[in-house]
């Protein structure tokens, strides 16, 4: 017996829907801010490891940098700093160093 995919359907408790395309979700309704793309932009001209740009706990518009260069780091660091984000290095056991931009969200309720 053969079974049936389930339909195209919405959970009104969680917003999920499930059979449509990420691009279909309200979280793609927004575009980047012109401030992530240009420090986007600057730390592919680095060596990296990794980028990720994400939305954090509290709402917060995040950039994470991954490198083994602390050079690369500090500099990405001042870069984004210029661009208005606050920054924080952090430091893995095995040197992979971590830069977090982050733009704090100003227009949502601060859960503390």
């Amino acid at each position: 017996m053969e079974a049936t995919p389930p339909e195209e359907t919405q959970d009104d408790q969680y917003g999920w829907t499930h059979r449509k395309a990420a691009s279909a979700l309200p979280s793609s309704d927004s575009s980047m801010d012109d401030d992530r793309k240009e420090l986007i932009r600057k730390a592919l001209e680095f060596d990296i490891i990794d980028i990720r740009t994400y939305v954090g706990y509290q709402g917060d518009m995040l950039v994470e940098i991954t490198s083994l260069d602390r050079g690369v780091i500090e500099s990405l660091k001042k870069s984004a700093e210029e661009l208005g984000f606050e920054t924080v290095i952090k430091k893995d056991v095995i040197d992979i160093q971590k830069l977090f931009c982050i733009t704090p969200a100003t227009d949502i309720y601060d859960l503390k």
